[in-house]
C-alpha cells in the first residue's frame, strides 16, 4: 500500500491531542458538564489529594453503598442469584434484544451491535443504535473480540443457545465483510480497525490492521468454531496463523512482530508491539492446540520466538510504562493500560513451564496498574470501602473507574487461585463487588463512580460484551464467592463446550476436544451421586492429578465440583436437584399448538407453534425458573411475559443446527411467591430462519432458597512486606528469612498520562553504605513524592505498621520534612528522618502497634505541605523505603524527632503525640 492512501489518516490526529487523547472514544456532541469538568481533572487542570483519599461514599455506579460490619463493600443485589449472575444474564440478554439491520441499511442484516459499537439506552431499556464516525468506527476488533469469547463462555455457564445463533451472526460478518483482499500483503487477513470506510459497510482495507487485536480477534474466532462446528472460521484461523508466522522475525535480538501490519495508515509513528504479543501467542497457542503447526512447525517457531521476546525483553522492563501499553486502537497508548496488563498476566500464569517467575511476574504487574492508574487527578482512581477501583490507565477517563477493574480483577481472582495467595483473592473478590454496582434491570449501566454514565451511554462494548466476558472470567475463578446460589451453572472449563443440557438433576455437556488435564468447574445446588465420562463412572477423590471429580460442599447445599476426564468428551452428572420439573401435561398451550417428536426433548416430544399469538402459560412456586426448548433453523420468535409483565428479552428459536433441550429464557432473582410464565409466539422469524417455528419442552423452577452468603471479614492475616521503588523481579530474603516484594498499592496524583514509576520510584540501589541495620538492602530503594498513600488490604483485627526510612540520595531532609498518617489520622509531624536517625544513610524505623483497619485496609499517608528553600513553586517531598504490616506487636520503633526547621505548635503537637502510649505509637 502506498503511504500517499492513507496521508488523510492525520486529518484525525487531533483526537490524540494530550488534553483529549483519552476521550477520543466519545462523542463529542453535547458533552455534560460533569464530563466536561471529568476531562479537565483526568488532564490534570485540576487537583485532588491522595492524602485526603475516598475511602467510603454513600453511593457507588447505580446504587447506594452497602457495607458489611467492617465497612468493607457488599452487594447491593438481593436476589438469590447474586449480583454477578444478574450482571452476566442482563449483559447477555441485552445482546439477545438488539436492533436488526436490513440490506437496505446495511451491507448485511444482523443485530446492529455487528456493524457499529455506538449506542444509546433510554432509562426504560429501548436502544437506539448510532452510526459511528469512520473513526469511531475502529472498535470493531476490540467489539467482535468481547462478544466472542463472552458468548462462548455464556453458552457453557446457561445453555442458551442463542448465544450461538449470535456467534454466528459475529463470525460469519468477520470473514465476510472485515477482511484484505488477496492481493494485500497480509492477504484475507483481518481489519482491526476500521477506520476509514463507512460503517454499516464492508471493512476498508486502509483502516488500521493492528496485530494484537486482529490476533485477539482470531483466538475468539477459533473458540467460537469449537462451539458452532464452522470449519470456514478454522480455516481461514488457520490462514491469518500462516500469516502470524511468515512475518515472524525470529532473530532474538529483534521485535518478533510490529504494532501494525499497515503502519502507513496509522496517525502516529510508533509501530512497536510490546506487551500486546501475548495477545498473538495466545491465538497461535490456540491453533497449535487444535494440532495445527503449520508448515514445517513454522507456528511453532513463531510461538517461541514471541514467548522468548516476552521473557528476554519485556519481563526484564517489567516497570517501563510502554512495557504493558499500546493496546487502545484511538491514540498511540504507549502507556500500562488495563487490557494488556490482565492478557500478560493471564498468559504468564497459564504457561508456568516456560515462565517459571511467574508467581512474582504476573502480580507485580497486575498490582503495578494499581499505582499507575492513580495518577490523574480527576480520575481519583482508589480504594474505596475497601475495593480498589481505578480508570482504564494514567491518560484517562475521568470518573469512569469501572471496566478496568473487571479485566485486571478477573486476573487477579486467577492468580489467587493459581498461586494460592489469599491477598490477591481479596483485592479480586473486593473489585468485583464493587464493579457490579453499575446495572440496572433495564440494561442501562453507570460507569462514573459518582453516579451517572461517562463511557458506557455511548460505547456498547465497554458497557456489556466486555463485562459479559470478564464477569464470567471471574466467576469461574472464584464461584464460591461470585457463583449464583441454588442454581447449576459450568462456571469453567480448560477445554471449550461445545454442547450443554441442564436437566434437573441431570446434566449433561461435551467439549470440544479432551486433551491431558481437561477439567471444569461447576457451581451445583446439590452435590452429584454419580458422574461419568464417556460412559466410564469417575470416582471422587481428593485431587484432580488424575481422571475424577473432587466435592467442596457450601453451607446452602450447594457445592463446588471440580471434574477431570483425559481423553473422554461426553460428561454427565446426576444427582438429587431441589430444581423441578414442569413438563407438557403439566402447561396450558393453546389449540395453535402439536406433539412433535424429539427423542433429546424432555420427556421425548416438544409442542411447536408457528402462528402469531399462539400461547403458553405455566405456573410455578420459586424464585427462579428457566423454559426448556429447542432451537434449530426453523425457529422463530416470541414474546415473554413473568406475571403478566411483558419482559425486555425476547426468544428467539432460530439456530444453524438444531439443539434441543436448551433454556430458551430464564428468569432469576424472583420473589419466593407463586408466578406464572406465559410466551407468546410473534409469527416472525429472523432473516437466517426457515421458518416461525416456537418449540416449548418443559419448564424448569425452584423454590430452594438458602443462599451462600457473601464472605465478611475475609482478607489477608498474615505480614506484608514491601520495598518502596523496588523493581527486581524477585522478591527480597532478608536476614531473617522473610520475603519482601515491590510495593505497589500506592496512590499517587500527579497528572494525566504521568508514570508514577519514572516520577516516584527510586529504583536504582543507593551505593553508599546504610549504617544501622542488618538489612541495608531494605533501605537502597524507596517512594517520594509530596503526597502519596500506601494502602494496605487486610482481614480484621489488629496489626502493627513498622516503617523503614533512611536519608539517602544527599537528601536534605529540612526542607523535605513530612508529615506521617494511619487511616487518615496524622501520627507524626514534619517528621525528620535523618534527625531521627542520626545522620544521613542511616536506618531508622517507626513503629505502631495496635493499629485496625479502617474499611479493611490500612492506609499509611505521606504528605509534605512545605514549601523547599523559600520558593514557593517548590514544595519538598514525602519518602519511605520499606513498609511491614503484620498481626501482634512490632515491638518498639524509633522516636520521630520533627525538623529543627518545624513551627512551635508543630513540636508542641509532636510532643504531645510522643507522650501517647507505646501500643499506639513506640
Amino acid at each position: 500500500m502506498a503511504s500517499n492512501e492513507c496521508d488523510s489518516a492525520m486529518n484525525i490526529y487531533w483526537l490524540m491531542r494530550p488534553c483529549n487523547q483519552a476521550f477520543s472514544r466519545w462523542p463529542k456532541e453535547g458533552w455534560p458538564t460533569a464530563l466536561i469538568l471529568g476531562i479537565a481533572l483526568a488532564a490534570g487542570f485540576l487537583s485532588s489529594s491522595a492524602a485526603q483519599g475516598e475511602s467510603a461514599k454513600p453511593h457507588y455506579y447505580a446504587h447506594d453503598a452497602v457495607v458489611d460490619s467492617h465497612g468493607v463493600v457488599a452487594p447491593w443485589y438481593r436476589g438469590l442469584n447474586g449480583q454477578y449472575d444478574f450482571r452476566v444474564r442482563i449483559a447477555a440478554e441485552t445482546l439477545k434484544r438488539y436492533p436488526w439491520t436490513t440490506t437496505n441499511t446495511a451491507v448485511a442484516a444482523y443485530p446492529d451491535y455487528v456493524f457499529s459499537g455506538q449506542w444509546q439506552i433510554t432509562t426504560n431499556g429501548i436502544i437506539v443504535p448510532k452510526t459511528p464516525s469512520d473513526w469511531d468506527n475502529g472498535d470493531i476488533g476490540q467489539r467482535s473480540t468481547s462478544v466472542l469469547m463472552g458468548l462462548v463462555d455464556y453458552y457453557r455457564y446457561s445453555g442458551d443457545p442463542a448465544a450461538i445463533a449470535h456467534l454466528t451472526y459475529q463470525g460469519d460478518f468477520l470473514l465476510d465483510y472485515c477482511q484484505t483482499p488477496p492481493d494485500h500483503p497480509w492477504p484475507s487477513f483481518l481489519i482491526s480497525v476500521p477506520v476509514k470506510g463507512k460503517a454499516y459497510g464492508r471493512c476498508n482495507t486502509n483502516g488500521m490492521i493492528q496485530l494484537d487485536l486482529s490476533a485477539n480477534m482470531g483466538q475468539a474466532l477459533l473458540r467460537a468454531y469449537q462451539v458452532t462446528g464452522n470449519r470456514r472460521w478454522y480455516d481461514a484461523a488457520r490462514h491469518w496463523g500462516d500469516l502470524f508466522a511468515a512475518h515472524c522475525n525470529l532473530d532474538p535480538a529483534a521485535d518478533p512482530w510490529p504494532r501494525y501490519a499497515n503502519p502507513a495508515c496509522a496517525p502516529w509513528k510508533d509501530n512497536k508491539q510490546t506487551g500486546g504479543v501475548t495477545m498473538i501467542l495466545a491465538f497461535l497457542d490456540e491453533l497449535i492446540r487444535l494440532g495445527y503447526a503449520g508448515e514445517d512447525g513454522q507456528l511453532l517457531r513463531a510461538r517461541d520466538a514471541g514467548q522468548r521476546y516476552v521473557r528476554d525483553r519485556l519481563l526484564p522492563a517489567w516497570t517501563a510504562d510502554d512495557t504493558w501499553g499500546r493496546y487502545f486502537w484511538d491514540w498511540p497508548n504507549p502507556t500500562q493500560n488495563c487490557s494488556t496488563t490482565a492478557d500478560v498476566a493471564a498468559y504468564l500464569i497459564s504457561h508456568p513451564r516456560e515462565f517459571p517467575n511467574w508467581r512474582c511476574d504476573a502480580r507485580n504487574i497486575l498490582t503495578l496498574f494499581l499505582n499507575r492508574s492513580s495518577a490523574a487527578p480527576g480520575s481519583g482512581g482508589d480504594v474505596f470501602n475497601g475495593a480498589w477501583a481505578y480508570p482504564e490507565s494514567s491518560s484517562c477517563c475521568g470518573r469512569s473507574l469501572w471496566y478496568a477493574p473487571l479485566l485486571v480483577g478477573a486476573a487477579l481472582a486467577q492468580y489467587g487461585v493459581a498461586a494460592d495467595d489469599a491477598w490477591a483473592h481479596e483485592l479480586a473478590y473486593r473489585q468485583m463487588i464493587l464493579q457490579t454496582y453499575d446495572i440496572h434491570e433495564t440494561g442501562v449501566t453507570e460507569d462514573n463512580i459518582d453516579g451517572g454514565v461517562i463511557v458506557n451511554g455511548s460505547w456498547l462494548n465497554i458497557a456489556h460484551p466486555l463485562p459479559l466476558r470478564w464477569v464470567l472470567a471471574a466467576i469461574g475463578w472464584l464461584p464460591a464467592e461470585l457463583g449464583a446460589s441454588r442454581e447449576n451453572h459450568l462456571v469453567r472449563s480448560s477445554a471449550v463446550v461445545d454442547s450443554i443440557c441442564y436437566g434437573a438433576g441431570r446434566i449433561a455437556y461435551s467439549t470440544f476436544d479432551a486433551p491431558t488435564n481437561t477439567t471444569e468447574t461447576l457451581r451445583l445446588s446439590f452435590v452429584p451421586s454419580g458422574i461419568t465420562a464417556d460412559g466410564r463412572a469417575l470416582r471422587r477423590r481428593r485431587d484432580l492429578s488424575a481422571d475424577g471429580y473432587t466435592v467442596r460442599k457450601l453451607s446452602n447445599g450447594d457445592a463446588i465440583i471440580q471434574i477431570r476426564h483425559d481423553g473422554a468428551k461426553r460428561v454427565l452428572v446426576v444427582g438429587k436437584d431441589p430444581q423441578r420439573v414442569l413438563g407438557a401435561d403439566a402447561m396450558s398451550f393453546d389449540q395453535a399448538w402439536t406433539p412433535e417428536p424429539d427423542a433429546a426433548a424432555f420427556g421425548g416430544s416438544t409442542r411447536v407453534a408457528a402462528i402469531k399469538n399462539a400461547s403458553v402459560t405455566a405456573t410455578f412456586a420459586g424464585n427462579q425458573v428457566r423454559l426448556i426448548g429447542r432451537a434449530d433453523p426453523f425457529g422463530g420468535k416470541a414474546d415473554v411475559f413473568v406475571d403478566g409483565v411483558k419482559q425486555l428479552v425476547s426468544i428467539d428459536c432460530w439456530n444453524p443446527s438444531p439443539r434441543s433441550q436448551q433454556v430458551l429464557f430464564y428468569k432469576n432473582g424472583l420473589s419466593p411467591d407463586p408466578h406464572s410464565l406465559q410466551v407468546v409466539a410473534r409469527g416472525t422469524k429472523n432473516p437466517y430462519s426457515q421458518a416461525t417455528r416456537i418449540y416449548v419442552d418443559a419448564v424448569q423452577y425452584s423454590a430452594a432458597d438458602k443462599a451462600c452468603s457473601f464472605p465478611s471479614g475475609t482478607g489477608p492475616h498474615g505480614p506484608q512486606r514491601m520495598i518502596l521503588g523496588y523493581p527486581s523481579r524477585q522478591d527480597y530474603r532478608d536476614a531473617n528469612g522473610h520475603w519482601w516484594r515491590p510495593a505497589t498499592e500506592i496512590v499517587t496524583r500527579l497528572a494525566a498520562g504521568k508514570d508514577t514509576v519514572a516520577a516516584c520510584w527510586w529504583t536504582n540501589a543507593v551505593t553508599e553504605p546504610i549504617t544501622g541495620t542488618s538489612d541495608p538492602a531494605l533501605y537502597r530503594y524507596g517512594y517520594h513524592a509530596r503526597d502519596f498513600r500506601v494502602n494496605v488490604t487486610v482481614g480484621p483485627g489488629k496489626y502493627f505498621v513498622r516503617l523503614k526510612f533512611a536519608a539517602t540520595r544527599g537528601i536534605d531532609t529540612r526542607s523535605n520534612r513530612f508529615d506521617v498518617s494511619l487511616n487518615g489520622q496524622v501520627v507524626v509531624r514534619d517528621f525528620d528522618v535523618a534527625a531521627t536517625a542520626g545522620g544521613p544513610n542511616r536506618a531508622t524505623d517507626l513503629v505502631f502497634n495496635q493499629i485496625a483497619p479502617e474499611n479493611g485496609v490500612i492506609s499509611i499517608g505521606f504528605t509534605s505541605e512545605r514549601v523547599a528553600d523559600g520558593d514557593p513553586a517548590a514544595h519538598g517531598e514525602a519518602f519511605v523505603q520499606a513498609i511491614e504490616v503484620g498481626p501482634g506487636s512490632g515491638g518498639q520503633g524509633a522516636t520521630a524527632v520533627p525538623s529543627a526547621g518545624a513551627s512551635r505548635d508543630a513540636r508542641n503537637c509532636e510532643r504531645t503525640r510522643s507522650e501517647t502510649p507505646r501500643s499506639v505509637h513506640n
